[in-house]
């Protein structure tokens, strides 16, 4: 697997492990935090209704009714469309004797401006209508109580049994409580909270569906459940807490027709304000929890396929350390029939053809197909008996600055007696310096000084000379003395010439010298 595929491969798996994850953080959270006690769902034996017979009557029942009789719809205008009209009327036939009030958009803000003129400004800087019809149920409840009920929701049977319990919400799918349809007593504490933190989850989410899911709509008013129940625990008087959820059996909605044989509600999925990306939610609803286990999937072949597959021998080219700074000298290496120059952090292609450049050093037929050549033969191992300034730089500080001037003279003079007797005496001898004694300092890296080759652009006007190459040393230290060859000192190696060798893949030779 080459370098660039490995790579790509990698950035994937991550990019697909960071999805994964947070999704599951995510929807664990939220159904952590949106989850309903049982305790808190009504029953049918708890509502104790007759279903069929006379209508209920809760003194009857040794109950009250809290909630008053009120049916609470909204529409743009009076006019409400065709489709809708037999549904709304058929609720108010099922139950003639509860008041009925529609809200329009005219009559909502209107009663906003008188009765909560706080909310006002909020109320008309909302961006989707949708919010607006959201928002007026909850003050509607919250001013005068009963039941808010949407206009693709029919009634099955009176709802008198409902009116016993404080406040009744339904519960939706995934998770969390709907607003399509609400039961509240006047001025309950429930509803005081939620209208009062509109304001604070007043927030763009920059599409349509979430933000009004999570402004005004069903997920609001989950999280506002969530807090109620938080602070308002269940008392031994009221076991199921105030606010009741009316589960599927009851609330029909989504309901196979043989798991809600009891339903008060029938249900005709209007859903007239969804946008595009209603539809694209809906599809992660349905498809998400295959496409989460396909992904994990792939994550799992991919990285037992990245643990198996052979690794390319990685080398570093560093050698010494000058001036703080780390040396890397660049490298060939050939993948795939192609040569790039390695330079550690980054590579470069070669600018020829699929074939090796001409290199100091070549390949032999039977190496890997993934190899590296060095560009240059550079050897550090020539050095000096004595430290040299240049190497001195390179070593760890003495521990006070007296010893570091002291010691290399005493060395040097030492090491030119010993040359002197060999001379002389033609005995070769060798002086070793004593070690020296420092503290121990850690060392930080300044930086990565590159050694390129000098094929990069075409030289001009620049000459290097056919000599040997020598490293400049201080202009504090003399150069050691030169001797004829007849005289050369024993254990002295002479300086050897270095040739220049041209670039990879260069046509030319005088431009293309380097070193």
């Amino acid at each position: 697997m080459g370098f660039f595929r490995r790579r790509t491969v990698y950035t994937f798996l991550c990019l697909l492990a960071t999805i994964l994850i947070g999704t599951v953080l995510v929807l664990s959270s939220i159904s952590y935090y949106l989850s309903i006690d049982t305790a808190a769902y009504l029953t049918e034996q708890e509502v104790d209704a007759p279903f069929a017979g006379p209508r209920w009557n809760a003194s009857e029942h040794g109950k009250v009714e809290r909630i008053p009789r009120i049916i609470h719809q909204t529409w743009k205008s009076e006019t409400l469309p065709p489709k809708w009209v037999n549904v709304s009327q058929g609720c108010r036939d099922m139950n003639p004797d509860y008041e009925y009030m529609l809200w329009t958009d005219a009559s909502a803000r209107e009663f906003i401006a008188d009765q909560y003129s706080w909310f006002l400004d909020t109320y008309d800087g909302y961006t989707y209508p949708i919010q607006r019809a959201d928002v007026i149920r909850y003050f509607v409840l919250h001013h005068y109580g009963g039941i808010y009920i949407d206009l693709d929701i029919g009634c099955v049977r009176p709802l008198d049994s409902l009116l016993a319990y404080p406040v009744i919400l339904p519960r939706t799918i995934p998770v969390g409580v709907s607003n399509d349809l609400m039961f509240a007593e006047k001025g309950h504490p429930f509803m005081a909270q939620t209208i009062h933190n509109l304001v604070t989850f007043d927030h763009s989410w920059v599409l349509n569906y979430p933000t009004v899911m999570f402004s005004t709509g069903p997920m609001f008013l989950s999280a506002q459940y969530g807090l109620y129940t938080a602070s308002h625990p269940p008392t031994p008087e009221s076991p199921g807490g105030e606010v009741r959820i009316l589960p599927k059996s009851l609330y029909g909605k989504n309901a196979k027709p043989d798991e809600a044989p009891h339903s008060y509600f029938t249900h005709y999925y209007g859903s007239s304000w969804h946008a595009d990306d209603a539809a694209f939610i809906g599809f992660l609803g349905k498809w998400g929890k295959i496409l989460m286990w396909v992904g994990l999937a792939v994550l799992v072949f991919g990285v037992i396929r990245l643990a198996l597959a052979p690794h390319s021998k990685q080398r570093r080219y560093s050698l010494r350390r000058i001036g703080g700074y780390e040396v890397l000298m660049p490298r060939w290496k050939s993948h795939n029939g192609r040569w790039y120059l390695d330079l550690g952090w980054f590579t470069l292609p070669a600018s020829g053809s699929a074939t090796q450049p001409p290199s100091p050093i070549s390949l032999t037929s039977d190496e890997e197909s993934e190899d590296d050549v060095g560009l240059l033969p550079l050897s550090l191992d020539s050095r000096p008996l004595s430290p040299t300034p240049s190497d001195m730089s390179l070593s760890e500080p003495p521990s006070s600055p007296s010893a570091s001037f002291s010691r290399p003279i005493v060395d040097i003079a030492r090491n030119a007696g010993s040359r002197l007797r060999s001379l002389f005496s033609g005995e070769s001898t060798s002086y070793e310096v004593l070690p020296t004694t420092h503290r121990p300092r850690s060392r930080r890296s300044r930086g990565v000084l590159f050694f390129l080759p000098a094929f990069f652009t075409p030289s001009q006007g620049v000459e290097l000379p056919q000599e040997s190459l020598s490293i400049p040393r201080r202009s504090s230290y003399p150069a050691p003395p030169e001797y004829p060859p007849d005289k050369q000192p024993a254990g002295l190696m002479p300086v050897p010439h270095i040739s220049l060798h041209p670039r990879a893949g260069s046509s030319s030779s005088d431009d293309s010298e380097t070193c």
